[in-house]
């Protein structure tokens, strides 16, 4: 399966008049809230949508009502749309799940990588710890999901990875809000690049097992937060 991992540092594309403008405006805001660029109970508006993009409201609602139907986005009785405040223990069990279809997907993805895109893996290891340094936390984001689906997609499992992806959307707004308050230990700040070393070793085993550790850290996180 070829997949398209979408550029960390290029601006949305203009609106392309060959696809529809429902679907174009669905993977603007599904990429958005993937990488928190909306957080935790932010509103989406309607009329504030259309006039940036410059099209009529109907696409963008189309594409509201599909992100609430994914339990992306929730939607009230004034018709507002909003990223939900969820609870910790949602949160929690995530990300809980989120690491085991994770770590099945690297199972199956790691014998598959080639070396140029295990090159990849290392050079986005290295830029998402400048990120860190630098305290560019949306860059480190991107990365990360730049890093994580170049994985995920060799799995050549279509259906695994795009659970996955919904749930990533999910949670998009809770890890960067979550990676924001807490920071990094530097432990953590290693694992992508071992995750990478064991997959160019081809150790299987140990690569699943980083993936379900670098995951379970919002596990953790938001389930030391519940009451």
């Amino acid at each position: 399966m070829t997949r398209a991992i979408p550029a960390i540092d290029r601006k949305p594309p203009t609106l392309q008049k060959e696809e529809p403008l429902n679907e174009q405006v669905y993977q603007r805001l599904k990429w958005a809230l993937t990488v928190g660029d909306y957080a935790p109970g932010d509103t989406l508006s309607i009329r504030k949508i259309a006039a940036e993009l410059d099209i009529s409201m109907m696409p963008v609602r189309e594409a509201l009502k599909r992100l609430v139907s994914e339990r992306a986005l929730v939607s009230s009785a004034n018709r507002s749309f909003r990223v939900d405040r969820l609870a910790p223990k949602r949160i929690s069990d995530l990300f809980f799940v989120r690491s085991c279809l994770e770590g099945i997907a690297t199972d199956l993805a790691s014998p598959l990588l080639t070396v140029a895109q295990i090159d990849r893996l290392e050079e986005l290891a290295e830029q998402m710890d400048q990120d860190v340094d630098k305290g560019d936390m949306r860059s480190y984001v991107c990365r990360n999901y730049s890093f994580h689906f170049t994985i995920y997609t060799a799995s050549m499992n279509a259906e695994l990875v795009a659970i996955i992806e919904s749930l990533w959307m999910q949670t998009g707004p809770y890890l960067r809000s979550g990676v924001s308050r807490t920071g990094m230990s530097a432990d953590w700040r290693r694992k992508h690049v071992q995750i990478a070393e064991a997959i160019r070793a081809r150790d299987t085993g140990l690569a699943r097992e980083l993936i379900e550790l670098d995951i379970n850290w919002g596990t953790k996180v938001f389930g030391s937060e519940i009451n």
